[in-house]
């Protein structure tokens, strides 16, 4: 008896630490004006991110197949960066490698604010505790990033949970 209460004991504890790490929900509300601070980002079917200007640069480039803007947002401090495009190959990794190497992975639906399914948040942790983490959104954009220290990711996260909605 006390070899179960303490196996159930330890499971209950790690996976409490493990959701505990969880990165926020993407809260997606309608758009409203960007505060100058920050730079919009407009992906190409209508989810908008804000980037803050003080932390992060944001680079704009096409991509020949299929016709589009693809995104990198940068921290200034370090090399690590998001991607924001559409669901595609750019994202390969993140959809398969990574939560095949990862210790802990994770998967919830992304919400807008009336409650109404907007897509997919998968995130995992490596053995080393680098996060990495993929947004798609029912519109057919997608965000992520490789694995990063905790600190990095959590600097990235208030990219990714900026995302909103404009239906224009």
């Amino acid at each position: 008896m006390l070899v179960l209460f303490c196996w159930l004991a330890c499971l209950l504890l790690s996976c409490s630490n493990k959701s505990s790490n969880a990165p926020q929900p993407v809260p997606v509300t309608l758009c409203s004006d960007p505060t100058p601070d920050k730079q919009r980002i407009k992906a190409d079917f209508g989810i908008h991110f804000d980037a803050p200007e003080k932390t992060f640069t944001v680079h704009a480039g096409t991509r020949d197949m299929p016709p589009g803007t693809l995104y990198v947002v940068k921290l200034q401090d370090g090399d690590a960066h998001i991607v924001i495009w559409r669901d595609d190959d750019v994202f390969g990794d993140l959809k398969n490698a990574y939560p095949i190497f990862s210790k802990h992975t994770n998967e919830r639906t992304v919400r807008d604010t009336t409650g109404r399914s907007f897509g997919t948040d998968r995130w995992g942790y490596l053995q080393t505790g680098e996060r990495w983490r993929y947004v798609k959104f029912s519109t057919g954009d997608a965000v992520g990033y490789e694995p990063r220290p905790p600190k990095e990711a959590n600097m990235l996260d208030q990219v990714v949970n900026s995302a909103c909605f404009s239906p224009r």
